[in-house]
């Protein structure tokens, strides 16, 4: 299931417990429910920060790549006559 499909789902339940509502018809939510469910937002907190960390290292390559291709082409500009 994709994250947002799983953050939905996670919504629901969580609301369905807050309003008293019977999950599948059993009566209210049990112990057992509430900690899956905590244990399932965890999971998710985790894969969240995994996520982002991943996506910073991305950034911080890309920024590196910038800065070098930038620099190559500043000397490119520096060296022809007539330039700027």
């Amino acid at each position: 299931m994709d994250i947002e499909g799983r953050l939905l789902d996670l919504m629901s339940r969580m609301r369905a417990l807050e309003a008293g509502v019977p999950s599948g018809g059993a009566g209210k939510a049990t112990t057992a429910e509430v900690d899956q469910i905590k244990a399932d937002i965890a999971e998710f907190r985790i894969e969240v920060r995994q996520d982002l960390a991943a996506l910073g290292d991305e950034m911080a390559g890309l920024r590196r790549h910038l800065n070098e291709y930038l620099s190559s082409i500043q000397c490119k500009v520096q060296l022809q006559p007539g330039s700027l």
